[in-house]
């Protein structure tokens, strides 16, 4: 089983009012709520940042980590769906029943839909909420994909792992495509490296959002993941 290390940058000041979906307070209007860009960068080490006396040059993620909150006591496993889970849930993966590894291609696995997700609480307070990248909560069911998880849009991956390139192979090889949008496969991508693709597509729904409503982006990227 691969170890993965996860790193977060939350680019923005998150006010999320859970509470206020339960008292039956109305959202705020968009112009009072911040818009939220969470990036996760998987297999990035805690010390592979310039900000913390790494030989690594990262300037931009220096100056992100200068001028954005810092999260640096978020405590999971060391591997990728337990962590996802806590994440995308607020719980501790022992009462998700993610404990014990990753969600494999072939194992008929996922989130549990009692467990409501980040973005389900978003969208009750009026977000625009989507996704580009690794989702690695299990797929298995058409309930579990994002795009039924509060999730407005999806464009990124399923499984643990795929080809950076060719996007046809998953674990061990697993021979099938796992590049998607939405619920559609995308089959002419072939060459195209998936973090351009990945990137390319978040700036896509930054400058196409309605402004109406803010904006929370789920931005999970494959790099640095071998």
């Amino acid at each position: 089983m691969m170890v993965v290390r996860c790193f977060t940058f939350v680019i923005c000041a998150i006010a999320v009012a859970k509470a206020s979906s339960h008292s039956g307070m109305k959202p705020d209007t968009a112009a009072s709520q911040p818009n939220i860009v969470f990036v996760l960068a998987d297999d990035y080490g805690y010390n592979d940042v310039g900000y913390h006396g790494s030989e690594i040059h990262t300037p931009t993620l220096d100056a992100l980590a200068a001028s954005g909150v810092r999260l640096e006591n978020y405590y999971v496993q060391p591997i990728c769906s337990p962590t996802r889970s806590q994440l995308m849930s607020g719980r501790y993966q022992i009462h998700t029943g993610l404990q014990h590894g990753i969600i494999w291609a072939y194992q008929p696995n996922a989130l549990p839909n009692d467990s409501p997700t980040l973005a389900d609480k978003l969208k009750e307070s009026g977000y625009a909420t989507h996704m580009v990248g690794k989702w690695h909560l299990g797929f298995y069911k058409n309930e579990y994909l994002p795009y039924n998880r509060g999730f407005d849009t999806y464009y990124g991956y399923l499984t643990g792992s795929e080809d950076y390139y060719r996007h046809s192979r998953a674990w061990n090889n697993t021979p099938y495509l796992d590049l998607r949008d939405n619920n559609g496969p995308i089959r002419n991508e072939t060459g195209h490296y998936s973090a351009h693709l990945f990137t390319q597509k978040a700036i896509e729904v930054v400058r196409s959002h309605n402004k109406t409503k803010p904006l929370f982006l789920y931005f999970a990227y494959q790099s640095v993941h071998g």
